[in-house]
Order: C-alpha cells, then sequence, then structure tokens
C-alpha cells in the first residue's frame, strides 16, 4: 500500500535523515521523495511517499514527534488490489 505525505519541516543540514530513518525504523520502504525549498528559505515542503503493509498512523505519529517538522498531512492511502 501506497501513502502520500506532505511535510513541512524545518530546513536543518538533517532533517531528511531524520525523516528517513523513522521511515526505516517504522518499517516502511521509501517510494518517492520530492523537496522544495519554502520562499522564507527556513522551512522545506517536502512530499514523502512510501509503501508498506503497516497502517499509517504507526509512521505518522511518530514523524510529528521530530522537532524538524511543523506540520504534517495524509494526503492519499491507495489501497492494495488483490486478485484471487
Amino acid at each position: 500500500m501506497n501513502h502520500v505525505l506532505n511535510i513541512t519541516a524545518t530546513n536543518t543540514p538533517a532533517v531528511v535523515e531524520r525523516l528517513l530513518q523513522v521511515t526505516r525504523y517504522r518499517g516502511y520502504e521509501l517510494a518517492g521523495l520530492q523537496l522544495t525549498p519554502r520562499s522564507d528559505a527556513k522551512s522545506l515542503n517536502i512530499t514523502l511517499t512510501v509503501s508498506g503493509d503497516k497502517p499509517i498512523h504507526l509512521l505518522t505519529s511518530q514523524l510529528h514527534k521530530l522537532y524538524d517538522v511543523q506540520q504534517l498531512e495524509l494526503v492519499s492511502a491507495e489501497l492494495a488490489v488483490l486478485s484471487a
């Protein structure tokens, strides 16, 4: 199952590394990553696409705890279609 998260985070040297570590520790695979600096250059807009079978709240609850994360929004959760 793929999930798309929009994240606004402080523009620090280690912010992307922290996001990816939490993603890996929670058992999700990275499917896509897009970084865009905001106009104030102190923040980043990050679009993180992850895939995994675990409930997405396990990841989002941990990402919310990161002090660099200012805002987090689950944009979509694509359901995997099982063929019988």
